[in-house]
């Protein structure tokens, strides 16, 4: 898993306009990804192809003119089906402007929205995903953009979502604080050499219990969930026009061939691909 695709295109777009917000376009025709989360909410749509996406462990069917919810957190992997090129366009949405809009619809109290489908048909949405995802691509006036975000956002919600806790899973035998500790003890420690040992410690946990507790809530090991850290830190540091090389040292992969690899597993896109698309 997470080979390098033979016919890879990838495009990001990050919109200083609108912040909390990057847009990604990408056609695939073999398996690019490995399993993995965001701490965005994504939202987008399949221009062409299929794909049978596993979610939180469960498979979930997507084909050309649906369009796709994951939450934040959500361990999951999009790859296209055998013999189906696909193309989408994925919108990754900082939860608290998601919540923002969804407090604009129901009030100072709504809770942040849940999607319960992740797949559904929807083609006038999908259509203002499409305009949307046009617009910022021909750096179309501010408020045109800003108009269809909001509404896009707010048609999503209304259509397809329901109020209610953030959908992570619920940990038992107070592991959440355990999992709490071991995800800031990696996040202190995201450039060194961590050792099963030490974050046992810091949860007060057998390695084994530990092991359990985390990728039960996480949906990721934790040698998985440091790579996505890092990884995250990458894609920060190349926003900013930091050099492949360098942003490879900053997030503690041994060289940048290391990196590459890793960053390519974990978004289909490689450092440079990424560093160079869209607006900053």
């Amino acid at each position: 898993m997470g080979k390098t695709p033979t016919n890879l295109k990838v495009r990001f777009w990050r919109d200083p306009d609108l912040p909390g917000v990057e847009v990604r376009r990408s056609s695939y025709n073999e398996e690019a990804f490995r399993v993995h989360v965001h701490d965005a909410f994504s939202l987008g749509f399949i221009e062409q192809g299929r794909t049978t996406f596993d979610l939180e462990g469960s498979a979930h069917r997507a084909s050309t003119g649906q369009v796709v919810f994951i939450g934040p957190h959500l361990a999951h992997a999009c790859n296209p089906d055998p013999d189906s090129n696909m193309a989408y366009t994925m919108f990754y949405i900082d939860p608290a402007l998601l919540l923002a809009v969804a407090r604009e619809l129901f009030g100072p109290e709504a809770r942040p929205p849940r999607f319960p489908e992740p797949v559904v048909d929807d083609p006038r949405l999908a259509e203002r995903l499409r305009a949307l995802q046009q617009a910022i691509a021909d750096e179309a006036d501010r408020l045109e953009r800003e108009t269809l975000l909001v509404q896009a956002l707010a048609e999503a919600i209304s259509r397809h979502g329901e109020p209610g806790p953030d959908p992570g899973r619920e940990i038992r035998s107070g592991g959440r604080g355990a999992v709490q500790a071991v995800r800031g003890y990696l996040a202190d420690h995201l450039a060194e050499k961590v050792s099963l040992d030490e974050l046992a410690e810091a949860a007060g946990l057998s390695r084994y219990h530990l092991l359990r507790v985390f990728q039960a809530a996480t949906g990721l090991p934790p040698h998985a969930y440091q790579n996505q850290l890092r990884v995250d830190l990458g894609k920060r540091l190349l926003a900013e026009g930091m050099p492949v090389s360098q942003a490879a040292l900053e997030t503690g992969f041994s060289d940048q061939s290391h990196f590459t690899r890793v960053f390519r597993q974990y978004t289909g896109a490689t450092p440079g691909q990424y560093r160079d698309s869209g607006r900053s």
